[in-house]
């Protein structure tokens, strides 16, 4: 081909290439810029009244705080897996002897830290793949909530298997999910968008996941499903 031709032919498909790029750029980016941003832009001013924590705009927590509750201890020490600006953070540290908040943005734990003061939590930066520097049967409880929401399937059976690394024997993990079933309206309503828009959902994009499904990762992982709600969310809490 004619060396000046084939140099057309790449010029005319540029455009499109940078927005193939730009567009899967989006799933490749460390969730850690993203929380980022929202961290320095999110403000506590509503037409509500003030926030107390960032993440107090998401409501629903209520049922969740209870179950957390209920496998609380001042004896126990947990991990919390995405603690964000606290507000799951600040509850659990009036019920455990002490928590490890865990964030993959530095500027999340900033505001953790500073929301959630005293020397009963710990803070981690983590990576969003694994629970590298925390050590195997080192936690009586693990706890995330309104987090897992963000993990497709792929996501949350390798967070599942790290959850049971780190846990003690014995010890449990609550997690929330958004459920298929009971959500399937939103399910529906957001893929159909997606769908219209003829574009792929974005980065922080919302999955839902199945009891079923949960229910067979725990097998395979020697996890045992101590109880489940299905109220608001789809809490799981998983027994080792």
């Amino acid at each position: 081909m004619n060396p000046f031709l084939r140099s057309y032919q790449f010029l005319r498909k540029t455009p499109r290439i940078v927005r193939h790029l730009k567009r899967n750029l989006t799933y490749v980016l460390n969730d850690e810029n993203y929380w980022d941003e929202y961290s320095r832009t999110w403000t506590a001013d509503t037409p509500q009244g003030k926030l107390q924590y960032l993440g107090n705009e998401w409501k629903n927590e209520e049922t969740f705080l209870a179950l957390l509750a209920k496998y609380a201890g001042k004896e126990l020490t947990a991990l919390e897996i995405g603690c964000g600006g606290g507000r799951i953070t600040a509850h659990a540290a009036q019920q455990f002897h002490h928590v490890h908040a865990a964030d993959i943005s530095g500027k999340m734990l900033a505001r953790c830290r500073l929301a959630v003061p005293g020397a009963k939590v710990s803070f981690h930066k983590i990576d969003g793949f694994n629970l590298s520097g925390l050590a195997d049967s080192s936690f009586d409880v693990v706890f995330s909530h309104d987090v897992f929401v963000h993990f497709s399937s792929l996501q949350v059976y390798p967070q599942l298997r790290e959850i049971r690394r780190v846990l003690k024997p014995g010890g449990v993990a609550l997690i929330s999910f958004l459920d298929y079933n009971r959500g399937f309206e939103d399910f529906k309503r957001s893929s159909l968008q997606y769908w219209s828009r003829r574009w792929f959902p974005p980065h922080m994009r919302l999955h839902f996941i199945t009891a079923e499904m949960l229910t067979r990762m725990a097998d395979d992982l020697g996890l045992r499903i101590r109880e489940m709600s299905q109220e608001k969310y789809l809490i799981v809490v998983f027994g080792r």
